[in-house]
């Protein structure tokens, strides 16, 4: 009982710095970085949780306890294992010097915890510890608040190849290479100042102990300072400066980025920082509940690296390029970069396509052009045409599938095996007609994979991999066209085509085919392509992929017999349903999360499809989906996000989408209309410039656009230039609760697309 009276009196001390983490409670805020909440989507209905970063921005450590490693859903962790630097693990306890993680792991409580961009707090309850952190953009600044009548340990559990020393009284430095290699680029260098003296000290390997030891090196190593008991709590303060370069240059950014400050001080700049950065941005207007969102996301695509471009060459780094362009820049001078190093372009990684073509080509198309474009160009080009499209596999080794695309326009699904199909069809009698539960998914019937370099796990991903190339190329032949590179740009503008050859008018949407050509029979747009789809799909189906036609919106139109048939398969996509339980669905499709009949919002291919009913003649239905999705599918919660982070591609969305615009298609430099949330958002583009986006009569129910002007003259049209956004202005939409459908629904009014309108 007495512990517990502690306990409770030390969370009273800092009561003027906890703050709930519920989305639930969000309250008024006072400044942007008030509204973020750190724990959304730390509950994730597939795989594992998003996982909070703390950092300053365009800061180089980023720092996030580690909880216990089990939970997939990191929020609902019972334990934190400590502090991971990178170099170390580090962690503070009391009792007998434990040396591994699991024995050093505390219990702590979220309602005890404080958890924002620029700060950390959390009572570690087995020490009856409170831990603290802030950060600058290259040092660590810990605060603890020692138990009295305990001893205290600090424990620092070094990563990989180590060196760590005890230097005197008050500090320590040291050196880790990842995964015990010597390779100098791999090494992060390390200087920790002390603000008080230890005790005693010791180091250990392979967890035997070696009190009073003051150095160590190899692998699995750590070290250990112990703080006495004392007659009342006391703090005890660590800096810890961090360099790829040298233990020197660690030991100056103490200096420089600290100096005299006291950790209270260090914490007010660290936000001020993150209020100057999502200032970027200032709404008016929207519920509490809008605000926390929006300023939640935004802070998560700012924070977050952008990782695979796959993931976000689709609204994060157009988001990127409108508040922060020298970002932008600064990755695609790192793609240029790589190509130098290695003779390829970065491609998709772990996923399909070569969408660091549409990154480069939708910056240079916006006017961001400050890298070396002719080199950014040749490996744009190299990568289109040697560089093997085979999912999660990078760089060369040309197939024979790469050949099919190059010589037939698409890439070549698996035939199907006779008597494998045979065997499903008896196992799977009417599939579709059992019951919940019984159902059990269709697997890809195909023959064995004769193609040594396809993935077993991953496969083929025929239609996705045909689709989001010649996209690509599309991207890659408006590069050329500016470049004045005539006989490329026919090359890859027939290239862009290529979807047409996968489109199966008999179901009127994208199916997979043979290397002879011929359509995959049976089919099932739901559910055939196996696990995941990936027999034909990535990570998902053809409800899905039949949209991926960024770049020629027009052109998927007349493919389905104009306006009126495309209308009426994309309403069927948000209604179409699973005919099964839908468990059993996500046991064969665990990446089409946030769904809305096939519609998938936690899954970034589906991004862009509630904007094309705004080339169909219905923005008002655009208008009334993203309104639905934002409503549906975010939250400030744990739960708060349908799906994968990935590297703030999810988050970005929503950033664009509340604003009332999104990038449909990047490479083309504009942006769709969709419907704000806000009464006003103003957006600083630089050089003092901001673009600013009002909505009058905006709620709830006043979701359509009745009326729009831009700088003051009519807009009749569901898309604006990113000229007009960067160069600064007034977009002014009048709001009402029941939709205009002749605003900016004539076939003159489309956004651009790669093919005119069929003639009737």
């Amino acid at each position: 009982m007495n512990k517990l009276i502690k306990i409770f009196s030390l969370v009273a001390l800092l009561g003027s710095t906890v703050q709930s983490v519920h989305g639930s409670d969000i309250g008024n805020k006072e400044t942007p970085v008030d509204y973020v909440s750190l724990y959304m989507g730390s509950i994730n209905p597939k795989t594992r949780s998003t996982t909070p970063v703390i950092k300053v921005p365009g800061g180089t450590v980023e720092l996030f306890p580690s909880f216990t490693p089990e939970m997939e859903d990191l929020y609902l962790a019972d334990k934190i294992y400590g502090f991971p630097l990178g170099v170390a693990n580090l962690m503070i306890n009391t009792g007998a010097v434990k040396t591994t993680a699991r024995a050093n792991a505390s219990k702590f409580d979220h309602d005890l915890e404080t958890a924002t961009p620029y700060y950390y707090q959390a009572l570690l309850e087995d020490p009856n510890i409170n831990a603290e952190f802030t950060l600058t953009k290259n040092v660590v600044l810990f605060r603890f608040t020692l138990p009295e009548k305990e001893t205290s340990h600090l424990l620092l559990s070094m990563l990989g190849n180590a060196v760590v020393e005890i230097k005197d009284d008050n500090s320590i430095e040291g050196s880790s290479s990842n995964g015990g290699r010597s390779n100098n680029r791999n090494v992060k260098y390390f200087h920790a100042e002390l603000s008080r003296p230890s005790s005693s000290c010791g180091t250990w390997k392979n967890d035997a102990l070696a009190p009073n030891a003051k150095s160590t090196t190899g692998v699995g190593t750590g070290l250990y300072l112990d703080y006495p008991a004392a007659n009342r709590s006391e703090t005890l303060e660590m800096k810890i400066g961090f360099s790829s370069k040298s233990i020197d240059e660690a030991r100056g950014f103490i200096t420089s980025e600290v100096g005299a400050k006291t950790f209270d001080q260090v914490k007010s700049a660290a936000k001020e920082l993150w209020n100057n950065e999502l200032n970027l941005i200032q709404i008016k207007g929207g519920t509490e509940k809008q605000r926390a969102i929006f300023y939640s996301t935004l802070y998560r695509t700012r924070a977050l690296r952008m990782g695979n471009v796959w993931d976000t060459y689709r609204c994060a780094y157009p988001l990127q390029s409108i508040i922060k362009p020298e970002d932008t820049l600064k990755a695609i001078q790192g793609f240029v970069r790589r190509y130098e190093e290695t003779g390829w372009l970065p491609s998709s990684g772990a996923m399909i396509g070569n969408h660091s073509t549409a990154v480069i080509a939708d910056a240079y198309l916006k006017g961001l052009r400050d890298f070396d474009v002719e080199k950014a160009y040749a490996g744009m080009k190299k990568n289109a045409l040697e560089a093997t499209m085979i999912p999660w596999k990078d760089a060369g080794h040309i197939t024979e599938l790469e050949q099919c695309y190059f010589d037939k326009g698409f890439f070549p699904a698996l035939p199907v095996d006779p008597d494998k199909l045979k065997e499903n069809q008896k196992t799977n009698a009417d599939p579709l007609t059992r019951l919940p539960y019984q159902v059990r998914w269709l697997p890809e019937v195909g023959v064995k994979e004769w193609v040594k370099e396809v993935d077993s796990w991953h496969r083929r991903q025929s239609v996705s991999v045909t689709l989001e190339h010649c996209y690509d190329d599309w991207c890659l032949a408006q590069m050329a066209k500016e470049l004045g590179k005539e006989e490329d740009y026919q090359l890859f503008m027939k290239r862009a085509h290529n979807y047409q050859n996968l489109f199966n008018p008999t179901i009127g949407m994208m199916a997979p085919k043979s290397a002879d050509g011929k359509w995959i029979e049976p089919f099932d747009p739901r559910f055939s392509g196996g696990f995941a789809g990936e027999g034909y799909f990535a990570e998902g189906n053809s409800w899905t992929y039949t949209w991926h036609v960024q770049h020629d919106v027009q052109g998927l139109i007349n493919l389905m017999g104009g306006r009126e048939n495309f209308i009426a398969k994309l309403n069927a996509l948000f209604v179409t349903g699973r005919t099964m339980d839908k468990l059993a669905f996500l046991g064969q499709f665990p990446d089409m999360t946030g769904l809305m009949g096939m519609y998938t919002q936690g899954n970034e291919p589906a991004f862009h499809i509630p904007y094309l009913y705004n080339y169909a003649g219905q923005p008002w239905m655009t208008q009334s989906r993203v309104r639905q999705i934002m409503d549906l599918w975010y939250d400030t919660t744990p739960q708060g996000l349908s799906g994968d982070e990935d590297g703030g591609a999810m988050s970005s969305w929503y950033v664009f989408n509340a604003m009332g615009f999104y990038p449909q298609c990047p490479g083309r430099p504009i942006f769709d209309i969709g419907s704000p949330i806000f009464e006003e958002t103003t957006i600083n583009v630089g050089a003092g410039k901001t673009f600013v986006i009002e909505a009058k009569n905006v709620s709830a129910q006043s979701k359509y656009i009745q009326s729009a002007t831009l700088n003051g003259i009519p807009l009749n049209k569901p898309w604006i230039n990113n000229a007009d956004v960067v160069k600064g202005g007034k977009l002014v939409f009048q709001m009402g609760s029941r939709p205009n459908k002749n605003w900016g629904s004539s076939p003159e009014a489309a956004a651009p697309s790669m093919s005119a309108p069929t003639v009737n």
